[in-house]
């Protein structure tokens, strides 16, 4: 999807969480981003790919965010690369249905990224050149 065509208000909040290349498939699989504390409230979720990707490369809408154990996850929650990790106060984000994309135009890294949840907006994620214009 072209970040131009990203529907919503520009105000809108968006969580940008980072992730290794070995969570990509827990994302795609599930439509889903897992065991993950929150704190605000957000519409969005961004991925930003850490390693040698180094881009936000992923964004959807979020539906509703569930206790790991309510989630309906393709797998059992232990048995993710993680799952062991998964402590008391960890979240699922589910996804709205089919609103997960990859961005035509990802927003590469140029010297800001986050090395947790990091809050941002849609409009912010619609005009960023780069990492930087994000946070």
């Amino acid at each position: 999807m072209s970040r131009e065509e990203l529907e919503g208000d520009d105000s809108a909040t968006v969580a940008v969480f980072p992730t290794r290349e070995s969570g990509l498939p827990f994302l795609k699989e599930n439509e889903a981003w897992g065991f993950v504390r929150v704190g605000s409230e957000f519409e969005y979720v961004a991925m930003y790919v850490t390693g040698d990707v180094r881009e936000v490369k992923y964004l959807a809408r979020v539906d509703e965010i569930l206790e790991p154990d309510e989630a309906d996850l393709l797998r059992d929650p232990l048995d993710y690369r993680d799952g062991a990790k998964i402590a008391d106060g960890k979240k699922v984000i589910a996804f709205e249905p089919d609103s997960l994309s990859e961005l035509e135009e990802p927003i590469p890294y140029e010297s800001k990224y986050p090395q947790g949840l990091r809050y941002t907006t849609l409009g912010a994620i619609r005009d960023a050149e780069t990492t930087d214009d994000v946070f």
